[in-house]
């Protein structure tokens, strides 16, 4: 006696298995529309820094423009949400457009002053300390935008 599959089960069959597939492959199409939106990463901005090439002067009353940098990106960085610190050795120094802190940032050019624009030169100068003598010194950056690194370079020799 040969046994065959009824009409019936044969339909359940089919549509549980297209079921199946279906589930799979949205599953598979959802993981591939989510990759690369993360939205933990605050900007895909990074900066370059260079010798601002201001002789440290012992004179100036730390004074000296010590950094020039430049950003390249696409969104621009307010003021209200990025930190840039300095450090030299053990020491960490804040800096800020505000004039009042360790070390101060100047914008040059840029159409925005709230905020850090592509393209936009700033210039840190030491504020109300001493950051950097007139030997030179090897200065680490850091810069941080709504509490996430902006990539850059992580430090710079000043003359």
């Amino acid at each position: 006696m040969r046994t065959t599959v009824s009409p019936v089960i044969a339909t359940i069959l089919m549509v549980a298995i297209t079921v199946v597939l279906a589930g799979v492959l949205y599953v598979w199409a959802n993981s591939l529309a989510s990759e690369g939106t993360d939205t933990t990463a605050s900007t895909l901005n990074t900066y370059t820094s260079a010798d601002a090439d201001d002789s440290a002067d012992p004179a100036a009353d730390g004074a000296d423009t010590l950094i020039r940098m430049q950003m390249t990106g696409k969104d621009d960085l307010a003021w209200s949400f990025v930190k840039v610190t300095l450090s030299v050795g053990d020491h960490v120094y804040t800096c800020s457009v505000t004039g009042t802190d360790d070390c101060n940032i100047t914008q040059s050019a840029g159409d925005n002053d709230n905020a850090w624009e592509p393209g936009e030169y700033i210039f840190l100068s030491e504020g109300t300390a001493e950051i950097c003598s007139a030997q030179g010194c090897d200065v680490g950056i850091s810069v941080l935008n709504g509490g996430h690194t902006v990539a850059g370079s992580t430090s710079q020799m000043v003359n």
